[in-house]
């Protein structure tokens, strides 16, 4: 599962796909509609620098990053400590998100399936924004 949510922790859009798949694959299933001037604060994971760079262009927006020790692009220290730092937000929404979820999901369709995270999802939202 891809997230995004806002930096009160408020999943604004998700997509749903095959855990074989790569984080690659299942980036490409977001819309990211997002407004002009926001950042996007991605795990190592998403590391495609072109991908990286067209984002920037066309959104109006930023993708930042984290970098593993070997990347061509390396951060400044201040930019991988701000990048950890807002990272932290989205994996503890995240880590809500996963103890909403039982144990074992029973679903007989993927389409279920589907529908019971959505469903898990929308309460967490609704959760974070105190209804």
């Amino acid at each position: 599962m891809q997230v995004v949510a806002t930096t009160d922790g408020i999943p604004v859009e998700f997509t749903i796909h095959a855990g074989a798949e790569s984080e690659q694959t299942g980036r490409r299933g977001l819309l990211l509609d997002l407004p002009a001037g926001s950042v996007r604060y991605t795990d190592a994971g998403y590391t495609d620098y072109v991908a990286e760079d067209l984002f920037n262009e066309a959104s109006g927006s930023q993708q930042q990053t984290a970098r593993k020790q070997n990347s061509k692009r390396p951060h400044y220290p201040a930019q991988s400590f701000l990048i950890q730092y807002f990272r932290k937000g989205i994996e503890t929404c995240f880590s809500q998100l996963t103890a909403r979820f039982p144990k074992q999901i029973h679903a007989v369709t993927a389409a279920g399936f589907a529908l019971k995270i959505t469903l898990f999802i929308f309460a967490h939202a609704l959760h974070q924004v105190g209804l």
